[in-house]
């Protein structure tokens, strides 16, 4: 190396990032969640977080919509409760319903089955 090369500077040292996965685009709960909320709070744009994030606008505007939806879903329920588990209370009445039915035949036979005789048996012929 002669006296009028300098040798290249080093570059500076990278912070850790926490976005490297293994799969490319795949992300949290957590991220997608920060995502959104930066998102709807101003705080970036779809690009600027796409490029964070390291997945493309479409999959940004995307997790914008399911957020969106689900707020959506969250007010007209009003309960907090999802489908599923509305779905899940009304089979689980349905099945109480049920049992009520059968525990109440079942209870009607057995009364009818003691006020009824027993048939005897016939007598012997002497």
């Amino acid at each position: 190396m002669n006296e009028t090369t300098k040798p290249a500077p080093e570059p500076p040292p990278r912070e850790p990032d926490d976005t490297a996965r293994g799969r490319p685009g795949r992300r949290t709960v957590g991220e997608r969640k920060q995502a959104v909320l930066e998102l709807l709070g101003g705080k970036a744009t779809v690009d600027q977080l796409a490029r964070r994030y390291g997945v493309r606008a479409e999959t940004i505007e995307g997790w914008r919509a399911d957020a969106l939806d689900g707020i959506a879903d969250a007010l007209r329920r009003g309960d907090g409760r999802s489908a599923r588990e509305l779905e899940l209370e009304r089979e689980n009445a349905n099945l109480k319903d049920a049992l009520a039915t059968q525990t109440m035949k079942a209870e009607i036979l057995e009364r009818a089955a003691k006020l009824r005789p027993h048939p005897t048996r016939p007598g012997r012929s002497r």
